[in-house]
């Protein structure tokens, strides 16, 4: 005879869902929520990770294709702190280049209607 096994509330055992209880449905810790705020540090961080990613990826198309502006030479220390320099720029300018063109673009209209 075989052994029985425990019903759940469902009325039968057979099935690996019957042992999930609610606990187990938990995120991990560490783990947040979808729509759960996040912290400034956090947010901070991933804003530092996108705008450090851009700047790789300026960098390298510049310094790839870039020669030094003193002695000509491409791979020069000279050329490459330009190139992180340029990197640097556009990498901002394409994470906040929007946000700055709304802000002085507000700041316009509002001078506008105040001459007005």
């Amino acid at each position: 005879m075989a052994a029985k096994l425990p019903h759940s509330e469902t009325g039968h055992a057979c099935c690996p869902h019957d042992a999930i209880t609610p606990a187990a449905m938990a995120p991990p810790q560490g783990e947040t929520q979808p729509g759960a705020r996040h912290s400034r540090g956090a947010l901070a961080l991933v804003a530092f990770k996108r705008w450090l990613l851009w700047f790789l990826a300026f960098f390298g198309i510049y310094a790839s294709s870039s020669m030094c502006p003193f002695c000509g030479t491409p791979g020069c220390p000279v050329g490459a702190g330009g190139a992180a320099l340029v990197g640097g720029v556009f990498a901002g300018l394409w994470q906040y280049g929007g946000m700055i063109v709304n802000r002085l673009r507000r700041l316009i209209d509002s001078r506008r209607r105040s001459q007005r």
